[in-house]
């Protein structure tokens, strides 16, 4: 019969920007190197848009404070109006809760809205556009894939959904 050896402290190959090399680390140094926090500020894995456009000087520069006040009082300002519209038309029904707006349209689906910090942007669920990723540019919260506004996507959906002509009153296109 032939027994095998068990180490107590297992030697994987792993392969991580992190630690910018490919050889063999023991398994709790690679642990410890994943979970310390990074020296530097992160800053954002990509530079270029879908058409190869340089985008570092598009999207608004903020502190984690000011996108936290812009991205709350963007979200809680939807969340009101659609309370608002839910008022004239009972089946529009949305819940803003920890950062997460969730909005049900009948007859398209639910929406998720949500915040996410550390790529400091909005996202959002779309049953009929599906999912897209909105940054910050002039203040206003836009999807680098096509330049649309997410304010501008919500109320031509909502129309759509509700065959009405819907605009937020507190919040720009």
């Amino acid at each position: 019969m032939m027994f095998r050896r068990i180490s107590r402290n297992p030697v994987r190959t792993f392969s991580s920007p992190l630690l910018r090399c490919s050889k063999a680390v023991p398994l709790r140094s690679f642990q410890a190197a994943i979970l310390s926090k990074p020296s530097k500020p992160q800053l954002r894995m990509y530079s270029l848009s879908t058409e190869g456009e340089l985008i570092e000087d598009k999207i608004d520069v903020l502190t984690d404070h000011e996108y936290s006040s812009i991205s709350n009082n963007y979200l809680e300002t939807l969340g009101d109006e659609l309370e608002a519209l839910s008022e004239d038309h009972p089946q529009v029904d949305s819940e803003l809760s920890q950062g997460v707006l969730k909005l049900d349209l009948p007859p398209l689906g639910s929406y998720v809205i949500n915040k996410q910090p550390p790529n400091k942007q909005m996202w959002l669920s779309s049953p009929l556009s599906g999912p897209k990723r909105y940054d910050l540019i002039g203040g206003k919260w836009i999807t680098l894939r096509d330049n649309s506004g997410l304010t501008g996507l919500l109320e031509d959906e909502i129309s759509q959904a509700l065959d009405i002509k819907f605009k937020f009153e507190g919040l720009d296109n």
